[in-house]
């Protein structure tokens, strides 16, 4: 048997009260006035049906129903406050992380503008001293050209010459002397092509002082013999330097340079040479006088050895007769179709092959050659051919 719902059955016995308490308390007024009576009535049927809706259970499963409803949602509130404080923790985490970066990145950016501003003052002090270097370096030029014969002037005491100029930088290790001079009743010309040790300012300042020297020798001391003229050469260059003969350091600089000197009374042609040779073309034939090993400013001995180390070579010569001298720029030049160089028999067959053009025609010629042949390669070394024809 089903037990009855105490709520509603208190609730039945309320009721029940409610409509007695008037019958018993005054039965003559409920006769003359119905109204209470209704209304007990009313209060009676209104328990009994809250009663059976109890009896029932319907209001508490509803209750309970809604109290599961709060509960769950509740619980939902929990999770979602739970969750949404966990977004806010993480969304307060990342925000730091990326007020962090933000914080980095600022001060990286400090740091890189500072440096930047550094780089961009070391390119100004860099700029600064590159435009005095060229400065200086174009001025040394101009000193230099200053120091080189001009050769529209040998054109004037020969019936052709040209020079081949091409300095790998601004300024040539290579350089050329002549001068006509008279001793006694005979009248010389003194021819020179010399190849300095090193290439730029270092070899522009070797040249200069070279072919100061030669003025002070030939000049002044009065000296045309070829042999001699380079010893005493090798001395001054020895006494400029400070060179001991001893150490290891005097084969390291210097020159290599070949002098012809040519009697123009006579047509006699003494030449002597150390390092670079001297190219004789007569009748169509080329000869090849060869010079001796060594470099001025690095031979062994004494002035007096070092002349007769030296091989004096003389000629007879005839007009018509050219004659040609080279710095070894030319024939060491890489480039061609197997990147090689161009080499001293190249160099022999081109003098052989030019020969017959008019002087004032070569010097373009060998120009072609050497740019043809060079091609996209660096040039190497300084380049230089001088040529005169008697």
């Amino acid at each position: 048997m089903k037990i009855v719902n105490k709520q509603a059955l208190i609730f039945l016995l309320l009721s029940v009260v409610t409509v007695l308490i008037p019958v018993l308390y005054d039965s003559q007024y409920l006769q003359s006035n119905s109204i209470p009576l209704m209304i007990s009535a009313v209060t009676l049927v209104i328990g009994f049906l809250i009663f059976f809706v109890l009896s029932k259970g319907w209001i508490d499963g509803s209750l309970k129903n809604i109290s599961s409803s709060i509960l769950e949602e509740r619980s939902d509130h929990s999770r979602l406050s739970e969750e949404f404080e966990n977004l806010e923790k993480a969304l307060k985490s990342k925000m730091d992380q990326l007020q962090n970066q933000v914080r980095q990145k600022a001060s990286d950016n400090t740091e890189l503008e500072s440096q930047k501003q550094e780089i961009i003052k070391k390119n100004e002090e860099i700029e600064q001293v590159n435009r005095q270097l060229t400065e200086s370096i174009n001025y040394s030029k101009r000193i230099q050209n200053s120091i080189l014969p001009d050769p529209r002037s040998i054109r004037k005491l020969v019936k052709g010459a040209f020079v081949y100029y091409q300095p790998r930088d601004v300024v040539s290790g290579d350089f050329y002397w002549f001068e006509k001079i008279r001793q006694g009743r005979s009248e010389y010309l003194i021819i020179a092509c010399a190849d300095c040790t090193g290439h730029g300012v270092p070899g522009a300042i070797m040249s200069m002082m070279g072919s100061n020297q030669l003025t002070n020798i030939i000049y002044y001391q009065n000296t045309i013999e070829p042999q001699k003229i380079l010893a005493r050469l090798d001395k001054a260059i020895k006494l400029e330097l400070y060179r001991n003969e001893s150490s290891d350091e005097s084969k390291k600089e210097g020159m290599e340079i070949g002098i012809c000197v040519i009697d123009l009374d006579e047509l006699k042609l003494d030449f002597a040479g150390v390092g670079i040779p001297l190219y004789h073309v007569t009748d169509g034939e080329l000869n090849t006088i060869k010079p001796v090993r060594g470099m001025i400013g690095g031979m062994k001995g004494e002035e007096r050895d070092v002349e007769a180390s030296i091989e004096r070579v003389s000629l007879n010569i005839k007009e018509g007769d050219r004659l040609y001298m080279s710095s070894d720029g030319f024939q060491d030049q890489f480039g061609g179709p197997n990147d090689k160089k161009f080499l001293s028999a190249s160099l022999r067959d081109l003098i052989k092959e030019l020969s017959p053009i008019a002087m004032k025609d070569q010097e373009e010629k060998f120009k072609e050659t050497f740019e043809s042949w060079k091609g996209d390669e660096p040039q190497t070394d300084d380049v230089q051919v001088v040529g005169i024809e008697i």
